[in-house]
């Protein structure tokens, strides 16, 4: 089955996505216990009479708890949709739901922007995904390294916007069918990982040539 004429990623559950997604969903399930908890202890609070509410926090916590399931909403949505996006939109949200990860959150990763980058257009899914694959390469790699920060880096021309960052090894086949889902496709040229994917003003130069 094929959706808008181009066949459906099959990111197999024996693949990097799936364990990675399950230890992304334990750390905001983490996060929302730990919310739920807090927003309990408001309440106890609320039982005594003596005790002043205190209103300011209370709507803090329960920002925050709009955050963390905002997260997972994200995170669990699928839509074939191809939209135009600005990559580092979606890099900024797939850091924040990487910095719940159990174990590599402690390594910070920062994203720099590199001249003007164009928007994509891209499936919102995937290229979440994918950002978010990338991310934790970036992590794992530093980690390894003892690297006190990683950086993704964005740059990119009128044709393509690219995302690169350190790596001690190729991504595997989830990444490469994710960067293929998205149009772009995933280079290894020596200690770096590039995604290099077609801008919308390209897209829109081979469509208008097309016809």
């Amino acid at each position: 089955m094929t959706t808008n004429g181009v066949a459906p990623v099959d990111v197999s559950s024996d693949g990097e996505w799936t364990p990675l997604f399950e230890d992304l969903l334990r750390g905001l399930v983490h996060a929302i216990n730990n919310r739920v908890t807090a927003l309990g202890a408001f309440a106890e609070l609320a039982s005594f009479e003596d005790e002043p509410l205190e209103i300011d926090a209370l709507k803090q916590e329960i920002n925050r708890l709009h955050g963390v399931s905002s997260l997972i909403g994200v995170l669990a949505t699928r839509n074939d949709e191809m939209e135009a996006l600005e990559l580092s939109s979606v890099m900024d949200i797939a850091l924040n739901v990487h910095s719940h990860h159990p174990r590599m959150r402690s390594v910070p990763c920062t994203v720099e922007t590199r001249g003007s980058v164009l928007p994509v257009r891209v499936p919102r899914w995937a290229m979440l995904r994918l950002c978010l694959l990338m991310i934790d390469a970036a992590k794992r790699t530093g980690s390894a390294n003892s690297a006190l920060a990683v950086t993704v880096g964005l740059s990119g021309d009128e044709q393509f916007v690219r995302a690169h960052f350190v790596s001690s090894t190729p991504m595997g086949g989830d990444a490469v069918r994710l960067a293929s889902r998205c149009g772009g496709v995933l280079q290894y040229p020596g200690g770096e990982t590039v995604l290099e994917l077609p801008s919308l003003l390209e897209l829109r130069k081979r469509e208008r040539e097309a016809r």
